[in-house]
């Protein structure tokens, strides 16, 4: 057993023993596998797609007891895809699914069926899984050993308990395990990835992670946009592939006459508009896309990256993110400053790449 699961082993008998509430006689509804997810952008919690900040959760208080000594951990992105996916379903926060799956069984990494006979990611006791049991993966049924089902599940009861609104977070969190320190704990571990998803500066240590699901495929489709044109293959495949991780990209820029240097008229460069960036949400957003390519960055044999009054050197990683004045000095134009948009310079030959 990992160190980790070890220190989260005693406090997990305690709360699996726990019920999770009295079962209501409630229709099982089946949800489609095929489901839209939820955006890329972690912040967003409206359905309209449009960038929002999560602050409707409510304090963490206290008592706490196992987010003193365990640790939030990293979420993996199949099931951080899950969290989303039933978050836009239901309306509960992701984050708040991501601290009850954290304090249940480190998002999947320990579901022993406890002594009580609760089971499954989101620790669900047969009888109330019964009641708000959800398909969630398409196979036909509910099942409560299956990731997916048991998190659209939660997320159902979480909703009708309401969570859905931040005034009735804790009592729902009290419902779905009856005690105080346990509301703590999750709401410890949901405000943690809350922040870590929107609230990392560019100077933080931790945003050259890569943000929560990163990564990127062998082949990504055509974006269909016209600055595909005259591009480099290197640069084509990184427009395509970064498209296909931030959908909500509206406009790009390629190739095309710049009056200074630069790999724009080479085909080697890529403008990411981002929507809204003259917002917090927006700024979040863009710092996204910028921290993903990042750490993409061999894949996609990114050369440099500008955003934010930040450039951030392939060929010089341990520097970081360093201020970026441009070629004609001190301006006020944020397209200049690379304010309201993420640009790319792709490396074609990989000479730069360490």
């Amino acid at each position: 057993m990992k160190a980790y699961a070890w220190f989260l082993a005693p406090t997990l008998i305690v709360l699996l023993g726990v019920p999770l509430g009295a079962a209501l006689t409630i229709t099982t509804i089946a949800v489609p596998a095929a489901a839209a997810a939820a955006s890329d952008a972690p912040c967003v919690t409206t359905s309209d797609g449009e960038p929002t900040l999560l602050d409707a959760l409510p304090p963490v208080g206290t008592p706490r007891r196992a987010s003193l000594t365990n640790p939030p951990t990293p979420i993996p992105a199949r099931i951080l895809t899950l969290y989303q996916q039933a978050a836009a379903r239901s309306r509960v926060p992701w984050p708040l699914l991501a601290g009850v799956g954290m304090a249940e069984t480190n998002h999947g990494h320990l579901t022993a069926t406890s002594s009580a006979g609760a089971r499954g990611l989101m620790q669900f006791l047969p009888a109330t899984f019964a009641a708000y049991g959800v398909d969630a993966d398409g196979d036909g049924r509910a099942t409560i050993d299956s990731d997916a089902d048991s998190i659209h599940s939660a997320a159902r009861y979480l909703a009708a308990s309401g969570a859905t609104r931040t005034d009735g977070i804790r009592r729902a969190l009290y419902a779905y395990n009856h005690a105080t320190w346990y509301v703590n704990d999750v709401l410890h571990y949901a405000h943690h990835y809350q922040t870590d998803a929107c609230e990392q500066t560019p100077d933080d240590p931790a945003s050259t992670r890569a943000p929560s699901g990163a990564g990127v495929p062998g082949a990504c489709p055509p974006t269909g946009s016209t600055a595909e044109r005259g591009l480099q293959p290197a640069t084509l495949h990184a427009l395509r592939c970064t498209k296909r991780q931030y959908p909500w990209i509206r406009s790009m820029g390629g190739r095309g006459y710049r009056p200074n240097t630069s790999d724009h008229p080479a085909g080697r460069a890529v403008d990411f508009m981002i929507p809204n960036w003259n917002t917090r949400a927006g700024n979040t957003r863009g710092w996204q896309v910028a921290r993903w390519l990042q750490h993409n960055a061999r894949t996609l044999r990114v050369k440099y990256v500008i955003y934010d009054d930040k450039v951030w050197r392939a060929y010089r990683p341990t520097a970081g993110w360093t201020p970026y004045t441009h070629p004609n000095g001190s301006t006020r134009n944020p397209t200049l400053r690379h304010l309201d948009h993420v640009h790319l310079s792709v490396d074609t030959d990989h000479s730069s790449i360490r």
